[in-house]
């Protein structure tokens, strides 16, 4: 049988090999440090909408979709299976996939539990251009109540997993802006106002496709 070969992390020079990965140079193009090959990669930005476990991030997937066709919209959960093999393999395979969108000139919204710091320094970082981070969040008692609501194959409705969501959530609020309040708006309201600010950051920073 032959033995599985572990997939290099690194985009790396197709002429040189797998140890020869490519360096970002500039926004927009990958070089080989030994052989000078360039290969030119998109600068779009990518979008996280972040929070903590009960805050509305997977309602709101469904109104972001409708709102911003010129994007794709994903949630992260989607492949968590990926995380059993290690959660900075998870979080680059999807930096992967949102170099793949990109590649066919769309912008991706990535809705799920993600920190900018956790994503900086892995391999696929060079792949992108630049991370808007915004944060769902509610108030400490709001949360509470929704995640007591929730089943308890879940592992969130405990009173040690609430109050550590609960911290999470206010890390968050403190380092994040812009902050949208959920258990003040609908769920349509919410994704109104993160469109919007979508909208206003690539206004701000158009990039070519």
């Amino acid at each position: 049988m032959t033995p599985s070969v572990q997939p290099p992390e690194e985009t790396f020079c197709m002429d040189c090999g797998p140890d020869a990965a490519l360096e970002r140079h500039g926004s927009a193009m990958l070089r080989c440090p030994r052989g000078g090959a360039g290969q030119r990669i998109p600068a779009l930005p990518l979008f996280v909408v972040t929070g903590a476990r009960g805050v509305g991030k997977t309602t709101v997937t469904a109104s972001l979709r409708s709102r911003l066709p010129d994007c794709d919209v994903f949630e992260i959960d989607a492949t968590l299976q990926v995380a059993a093999l290690g959660w900075e393999v998870w979080r680059n395979t999807w930096l992967r996939l949102v170099h793949e969108v990109a590649l066919n000139g769309r912008v991706s919204v990535l809705c799920g539990s993600l920190q900018p710091d956790q994503l900086e320094h892995l391999p696929a970082r060079t792949l992108i251009g630049p991370v808007h981070c915004c944060v769902l969040d509610c108030p400490d008692a709001v949360l509470a109540s929704r995640l007591r609501a929730r089943p308890s194959w879940r592992g969130t409705s405990t009173e040690t997993a609430i109050a550590q969501h609960q911290r999470y959530a206010a890390w968050l609020r403190a380092t994040i802006d812009p902050c949208f309040d959920t258990s003040l708006l609908t769920p349509e309201q919410t994704a109104d106002q993160i469109a919007t600010w979508i909208r206003q950051q690539m206004k701000a920073s158009p990039v070519s496709r």
